[in-house]
């Protein structure tokens, strides 16, 4: 984590305190309210009864009370107490070593300190119970040679060595009691106790007599970085340099004898007291004021934004922000005749205040007068003041009123025609020619008077010059020309023509509350809820809102310095500073030290702002001109890994699962609490993300190097240093090189046997496909040959034989010819694998005609196709039903007496071709029985062969049943898939 060096920010608090008190003297020549903002139990302080106020190295403020330690970073109380590991709940003092270790004073006497995120006491640090028993810590000190000095309230003074010796200092004779221990220039340790300092000297204290002593041992004011002392006294500001005291500055007057706490600053002082409240004391001017009356101050502290911190016991914690040196405030309780102010205006003389009540005064840097009393019949407020600086007379309008006040006081009022009972003025405006206008309920009207001479007479309103309709702003331009707002919207009224700017640009029919010109004869108008508008030569060309940075679209009151604009809005004041470019804008409210946000007029003298509300005056000099203010950078809060804390350190080592970081982060701005906006990114390549929440959630991380870069801004600063944090999430092992390197070698080696196992099968099963057709082709032919056994040859030669020695020629004719055929159809189909369901029809009935003509009679067949089988286009293996007809004539029907009958029938069932072949022969069990046990159905085991090989190929498989009828007979099933057969091969 990135930090400011300590050096750094000591000469940034020296730089800031001499330009904010010499804001301060500026500004303190006159009593003034000063605006502090209170903590207390409500807002989260652990009791109202505080003892002590601390700003540790990382900026936190811990503020020691009788009911716990509470750790601020300007927007949240953290409550620690004994549950926490505190030794005590009751801590009368705070301080940290230069070890970083933050000692808790505690009444009990027993020390704790915080470290790294805990805290330790007697039970977890053995050093601590070596220095036990000897009364309340009182106070705490650490030397340039790092040895720790504690006070008690029993006469004891501790120190413990860097080595960790304890050595107890008492002695009889003198009063150590709540004493202070600190360190003079020449590094001598010195002890101040009521009425007396001691020095140490051979490892005793030994009094010296000093000219001066301090009010109290705990007023004593010490620079660390030159190792300065100075305490009030009697006789004026004491500094003590080589053991001799000298009177720095007269102090204003006399010191209360409760001086509780001192803080010193060169310019001012403040001096806590006991029941009085805090003694503010301008050393230069010489003035002195009571501020928190009647309120036991036990601490005060100066920040090193400046701010000022003051403890009290029973009332809570009070912060006065540094801007106080730039603002101040006026009230009533100052000597103003009100607190709810209308109007403003300057004069010769001084400021001019118009009050809500008619009243009005003016005041200077030395005293307030009023120069207009509150009107005895009722109040009416001032709606606008201004000071004629030509002829010195001081104007003012209320609703009733309109008059002019010369320089012997005399007054007259413009306003007093008898006919008209009220007017309800809203604005008024001079030129050079002794016109002015006003704007009533009625309209605008011009009225031509002699601001010198005075009068008795009223003015005739009905012979004025007047335009109609209720009318809200009046303004005399640089060139004489006058523009005003109604009802309907902007005109301009020059060299007696009347110009309507409202026609032409829509926007200027709203409600325009006030009217200016510039140096440069731009004229800006401000608008009720629409913003500022912009014209120049009658031509609207810019309108300025909240999305050009102004804190609210209604505005009420202009006010020109230069190229400046500022214009009160409904939420504080915002300056416009126009350039070539865009308008700039800065924006006031309670934040930077304003009484309220609800602003009734402005103006502007040099670098000072006067504002008006209705809760006094309050006078600003813009800290952007006089201050470069600064912000301590980042500090991370807590960082979460997956829901469990882990520290800087770890985060740098994160597995991959590791991946859900939480980070939480303050940057302590105690003045501007709600205007610090943070930005972050995780790589120098990315852009700054804004925003204004305290924690970054970072969900599903990738593996990876991540620097977090983390900084603040807040109002008048610029970005802090960011502050880093290294996020390593270590990638998991199978995305390491190595494992990469292993699996991807594993998966080339996997994928080369793979691939090669593949090839060596494919040849495999190619050489089985290729030895498998060989087979096919081999049974083909030998079902060829069994389908043309010679028993059935040497019949049909027979047959013919018979029918040409009987001299049946034409039997004989018919029984050649039909073998002729099926020699030929034989041949036709030894070429093919598949043939049509066509074809084997046709052989069969070849067949079966000659089986017929040889068995006459005792045969008979059928082949029966359904409609739904398409012959020619349906394929069946060629060579597939002959064996199973024939064996159903020779096995089934010949040892019949009897005659027999084949029926053939060709269906189609699930996708598939069913083939059927029925006899009713004696039945293939009874034919199993009587044949010879070396007979071999030579068709029927070819054919089961080849089927058998063409399964192997395809998916959908042949099939073929034989089975026993119930009567008698055999049935023979063929199922053929339709597909892949449906094709010839």
């Amino acid at each position: 984590m990135m930090l400011k060096p300590q050096t750094e920010w000591l000469k940034s608090c020296i730089k800031l305190s001499i330009i904010l008190f010499s804001a301060c003297s500026y500004l303190q020549s006159y009593s003034a309210t000063l605006n502090f903002r209170h903590y207390s139990v409500r807002e989260g302080l652990a009791n109202s009864t505080v003892y002590d106020v601390f700003q540790d190295s990382k900026d936190f403020i811990w503020i020691a009370t009788e009911s716990g330690v509470n750790r601020f970073d300007g927007n949240k109380f953290e409550l620690f107490t004994m549950d926490n590991g505190l030794s005590d709940n009751e801590v009368l003092q705070i301080r940290e070593d230069s070890s970083g270790r933050i000692w808790f004073l505690t009444l009990n006497g027993k020390p704790s300190y915080f470290l790294g995120g805990k805290f330790f006491n007697t039970s977890t640090d053995p050093l601590l119970k070596k220095f036990m028993g000897h009364g309340s810590l009182t106070a705490f000190f650490e030397d340039s040679s790092k040895r720790l000095w504690f006070s008690t309230n029993q006469n004891k003074i501790i120190q413990i060595s860097p080595k960790k010796k304890v050595d107890v200092y008492s002695s009889p004779e003198n009063s150590f009691v709540n004493a202070t221990v600190l360190e003079n220039d020449t590094k001598e340790i010195l002890v101040f106790s009521e009425g007396s300092v001691f020095k140490l000297n051979n490892k005793q204290f030994t009094r010296i007599r000093l000219r001066h002593n301090p009010l109290s041992p705990k007023s004593i004011y010490y620079d660390r970085s030159n190792r300065s002392i100075f305490f009030p006294g009697q006789q004026g500001l004491i500094r003590l340099h080589d053991n001799q005291t000298t009177k720095v500055v007269n102090l204003p007057e006399r010191l209360p004898a409760t001086a509780s706490s001192f803080v010193y600053n060169k310019k001012q002082m403040w001096i806590g007291t006991m029941g009085q409240g805090v003694l503010l004391c301008n050393l230069e001017s010489q003035r002195s004021e009571y501020h928190l009356e009647g309120l036991s101050i036990s601490h005060i502290l100066t920040d090193r934004q400046g701010n000022i911190w003051i403890s009290t016991l029973g009332d809570g914690v009070y912060l006065l922000p540094y801007y106080t040196g730039f603002v101040r405030h006026l009230t009533r309780s100052d000597g103003l005749s009100g607190d709810a102010i209308t109007a403003l205006a300057k004069s010769a003389k001084g400021s001019m205040l118009g009050y809500a009540d008619g009243a009005i005064d003016i005041f200077d840097q030395k005293s307030i007068k009023n120069v207009v009393a509150r009107p005895a019949a009722g109040q009416s407020p001032v709606k606008k003041i201004f000071f004629d600086k030509t002829s010195g007379t001081l104007w003012y309008g209320t609703d009733s009123k309109l008059s002019g006040r010369s320089r012997n006081t005399t007054e007259t009022n413009f306003l007093n025609d008898p006919k008209w009972s009220s007017y309800a003025l809203k604005s008024f405006s001079l030129d050079k020619e002794n016109n002015v206008a006003v704007a009533l309920a009625s309209g605008v009207y011009i009225l031509n008077v002699d601001r010198s001479a005075k009068r008795d007479s009223h003015i005739d309103l009905s012979t004025a010059r007047h335009f109609p309709n209720r009318a809200f702003a009046v303004h005399y331009d640089r060139n004489g020309g006058l523009w005003f707002s109604n009802i309907e919207g902007l005109h301009q009224y020059k060299d007696g023509r009347l110009l309507e700017p409202y026609k032409q640009y829509p926007k200027l029919r709203h409600r325009i509350t006030d009217i200016i010109t510039l140096p440069d004869n731009t004229t800006i108008c401000s608008s009720y809820g629409f913003g500022v508008f912009v014209l120049k030569d009658a031509k609207l060309i810019q309108t300025i809102t909240i999305e050009d940075g102004l804190q609210s679209n209604i505005c009420k009151k202009l006010f020109a310095e230069g190229n400046n604009v500022w214009v009160v809005t409904g939420k504080g004041v915002s300056k416009i500073h126009f350039n070539r470019d865009k308008p700039k804008i800065t924006n006031y409210s309670t934040a930077n030290g304003l009484l309220s946000n609800e602003i009734n007029d402005i103006y502007v003298d040099q670098d000072t702002a006067y504002i008006a509300s209705n809760s006094g005056l309050t006078i600003f000099r813009e800290p952007g001109q006089s201050a470069n203010t600064t912000i301590p950078p980042v500090t991370i809060r807590s960082i979460f890994v997956n829901n469990h804390p882990s520290d800087m350190r770890q985060v740098r080592h994160l597995s991959h699962e590791e991946n859900n970081v939480s980070v939480t982060f303050v940057c302590m701005d105690f003045t501007h609490p709600d205007q610090v906006v943070y930005s972050y990114r995780t790589s120098h390549d990315e852009e700054w993300i804004e925003t204004k929440e305290q924690t970054i959630e970072f969900s599903s991380l990738k593996p990876g190097h991540y620097e977090l870069e983390v900084r603040a801004k807040s109002m008048y600063t610029d970005w802090t240093q960011p502050t880093s944090i290294r996020l390593n999430i270590h990638e998991p092992f199978w995305m390491r090189w190595w494992f990469i390197v292993i699996t991807s070698g594993l998966s080339i080696f996997a994928l080369f046997m793979f691939v090669r196992h593949y090839y060596r099968i494919k040849q495999v099963r190619e050489e089985e496909k290729l030895l498998t057709k060989t087979r096919i082709i081999s049974l083909e032919q030998q079902a060829l040959q069994a389908m043309m056994n010679p028993h059935f040859i040497f019949n049909v030669m027979n047959s013919i034989q018979y029918f040409i020695n009987t001299r049946d020629n034409a039997m004989a004719n018919q029984v050649l010819t039909g073998f002729a055929r099926l020699i030929r159809k034989n041949l036709d189909i030894c070429n093919k694998s598949y043939i049509s369901v066509e074809e084997e029809i046709t052989y069969l009935n070849l067949y079966l005609s000659l089986e017929k003509l040889r068995f006459g009679d005792r045969l008979s067949y059928s082949i029966v196709a359904n409609a739904d089988v398409d012959l020619t286009s349906t394929y069946i293996p060629s060579m597939l039903l002959q064996p199973y007809v024939e064996n159903a004539i020779w096995h089934g029907i010949m040892p019949m007496s009897e005659p027999g009958e084949i029926l053939i029938e060709i269906t189609t069932a699930d996708n598939a071709l069913v083939i059927t072949i029925r006899d009713n022969g004696i039945g293939i069990d009874e034919s199993m029985r009587s044949r010879s046990s070396d007979h071999i159905s030579r068709g029927m085991q070819l054919t089961q062969q080849r089927v058998d090989l063409l399964n192997r190929f395809n998916k959908d498989c042949i099939s073929i049943s034989a089975l026993q009828q119930e009567t008698g007979g055999t049935i023979v099933a063929v199922k053929v898939p339709l597909k892949p057969f449906t094709q010839s091969n």
